[in-house]
């Protein structure tokens, strides 16, 4: 199977409309696309692991940024989006569970592409809403206070 087949292309359909949290969901399309190609040639199991938990921990930044955004702009769903994320969050956790306990690449990898499909989801359902809200409320939204700074939840495993 041909890589490209797998890949995802940034477009501007998939922007919020605000830099620095396109920025992050380009790093993660990048990091999707990473994972992808990883499965596709049959990397080891510590080789997608490594890359799952790089994605995961850049998630769990990633969600704590745009929540604080989020809280920022007033956006009036932002207690349902920050469950979303909490929901993502321990689906994460229990499919990773699973991922570590698989012996056969082909489970680990459909765990590996589960994880993916759901960040994408998200993405493409979630944050298109507070994009949406954005928009209506017309002119240029304004940026983070100061560069997000949290701890990071999971340090990735070495290579």
């Amino acid at each position: 199977m041909k890589t490209r087949e797998w890949e995802i292309s940034w477009s501007d359909s998939l922007s919020v409309g605000v830099p620095e949290l396109d920025q992050e969901h380009r790093q993660f399309v990048a990091r999707v696309n990473q994972l992808n190609t990883a499965i596709v040639k049959r990397e080891d199991k510590a080789t997608i692991e490594r890359l799952l938990d790089l994605m995961l921990m850049e998630a769990s930044h990633h969600f704590w940024h745009e929540e604080q955004l989020l809280t920022q702009w007033k956006y009036p769903q932002r207690a349902t989006h920050a469950a979303k994320h909490a929901q993502l969050t321990a689906q994460f956790e229990r499919v990773m569970k699973e991922f570590e306990q698989a012996d056969i690449s082909f489970t680990w990898a459909l765990k590996g592409l589960h994880i993916k499909q759901l960040l994408v989801d998200h993405l493409l359902q979630e944050d298109m809403k507070f994009r949406d809200f954005l928009r209506k409320k017309k002119g240029p939204q304004p940026r983070s206070k100061q560069s997000p700074t949290r701890p990071r939840k999971r340090a990735p495993a070495a290579a």
